[in-house]
């Protein structure tokens, strides 16, 4: 299925992961015979709060669970007001759905055949900056928690962080979100070794460098 000139959205089907049906908080929300019973922003993410796609920062991958999906035939998935870049359906009762460039604060709403069922749990979209003109090297402030799991974020404040190219934790890249130049969240990487790891920050006039450690 495509979408338009500036979105073009895939949907696939694949095997149902039935694990992550006890992700999310209750956001109900049905039209006909479809309906959204829960939806979380990514494992191990605050359940409401979703990064914008756009540069360096990928969208964030949502997990979206109700009925329907299959046997009312999802045409379309909204989050934050933008088409969903990409959606996979997984089984009747279980979809994924990836934040679209430009998503603002706003609603999730699935929309098949019989018509656009919408979540309760609003959306709270935190933008992507890393694409901007970066005006000094960035530099870390503080960084919080000091110890942390794979997949939680990490808040980091100082400054530079507009036009960042790379975060990496252990050496292994990390998606991250930058809402201003003072402000960065990162998401601790599955793929980092646990113990005491340096995180690095990297943007087109230099890098600054902190440590958090993983525990396992």
């Amino acid at each position: 299925m495509r979408g338009n000139a500036s979105t073009r959205m895939w949907v696939r089907t694949a095997a149902c992961l039935s694990a992550l049906l006890a992700l999310g908080a209750v956001a109900s929300g049905s039209a006909g015979a479809v309906t959204i019973t829960s939806w979380i922003g990514g494992k191990g993410a605050t359940p409401d709060i979703v990064t914008a796609g756009g540069g360096a920062c990928p969208g964030t991958m949502t997990t979206i669970n109700g009925s329907g999906f299959v046997s009312e035939g999802v045409t379309g998935v909204t989050i934050g007001g933008v088409p969903s870049s990409e959606v996979i359906v997984g089984s009747d009762i279980i979809l994924y759905a990836r934040v679209g460039p430009g998503a603002t604060d706003g609603s999730v709403a699935v929309t098949t055949r019989s018509g656009t069922a919408t979540a309760t749990m609003k959306v709270n979209v935190v933008p992507c900056q890393s694409t901007a003109t970066a005006a000094t090297k960035p530099a870390i402030e503080s960084l919080k928690p000091q110890k942390t799991k794979a997949g939680k974020k990490l808040t980091i404040h100082g400054s530079g962080f507009v036009g960042m190219t790379s975060v990496k934790v252990g050496g292994v890249s990390a998606a991250y979100a930058i809402p201003s130049d003072n402000l960065m969240y990162v998401t601790m990487p599955a793929d980092a070794k646990a113990g005491q790891l340096a995180i690095i920050l990297t943007n087109t006039l230099g890098k600054a460098a902190g440590t958090v450690f993983k525990s396992g």
